[in-house]
């Protein structure tokens, strides 16, 4: 398909927010600078190696049970510390007791996160399941309307970035996409997510895309009009050869970009 007959096809896919420099330039280290008996993703120490090294940070967030931010992928911790519980479930205070992978961190509050990342380019994704949003969101922003760094919310769930969009216009927004068979939303909505059906509710500054899933003829699109991709996960050298020649921006882990 000519890059005419994509554009034809997808007349929808039009940037309407100008992206800012960083998420175009500036490599992000998913879920901080981790490597298997090092420190573990979305921890402390990961965040500060990804700061010292030069590079931005990805990260991902969701609420404790009492309602705060705290920086963790699962929704369980079985994977990060051989816990069945559900992060939701457990207070801030029951989360300092648990250890990540091994180790003597423990599941950090985004506040934390962004205290250790003041300058640096962060993108927040919000792992946010239900399309009844607020919470979430509106805990986030309050602690992003005061960093000093340059930052971005992202995420799959479209109806956390229009409430950003309605009540924080101001806030970059990375739509995050691809085919997404394991996000906790209703088939149809993870179709038009993998199709950027989304994008003109959205509004977002770039697009996050699977890297395994491209190139595709939406992103193509969305290239082509100027519109920015940032690509996950790069985790080897061909991958992230892959990555460079198929995106703007990468997230990276286990390489160097």
């Amino acid at each position: 398909m000519t890059e005419a007959a994509v554009t034809e096809t997808y007349p929808d896919l039009v940037p309407t927010e100008d992206c800012p420099g960083w998420l175009r330039e500036v490599p992000l280290a998913h879920r901080g600078l981790h490597e298997p008996g090092g420190a573990p993703e979305n921890s402390l120490p990961a965040f500060a190696a990804a700061a010292a090294a030069g590079y931005g940070v990805e990260l991902d967030v969701m609420l404790s049970r009492d309602g705060v931010p705290v920086a963790s992928h699962d929704p369980t911790l079985e994977r990060a510390a051989g816990r069945g519980e559900k992060v939701a479930d457990l207070t801030v205070a029951e989360l300092t007791t648990v250890r990540l992978d091994g180790t003597r961190e423990h599941v950090p509050t985004l506040a934390a996160a962004l205290a250790v990342l003041r300058t640096v380019p962060v993108m927040v994704e919000l792992k946010q399941p239900s399309l009844r949003v607020g919470g979430l969101e509106t805990a986030v922003a309050r602690l992003l309307d005061v960093h000093p760094g340059p930052w971005c919310v992202a995420g799959f769930n479209p109806a956390s970035l229009r409430w950003f969009r309605r009540n924080r216009p101001e806030a970059v927004r990375a739509l995050t996409a691809g085919p997404v068979n394991g996000a906790r939303l209703p088939r149809v909505v993870r179709r038009r997510i993998a199709e950027l059906k989304e994008l003109p509710s959205v509004a977002p500054h770039a697009v996050s895309y699977d890297l395994t899933a491209l190139p595709n003829a939406p992103c193509d699109a969305w290239r082509a009009r100027g519109g920015v991709v940032v690509t996950w996960t790069a985790d080897s050298e061909a991958s992230l050869a892959r990555a460079r020649e198929l995106a703007d921006n990468v997230i990276f882990e286990n390489v160097t970009p």
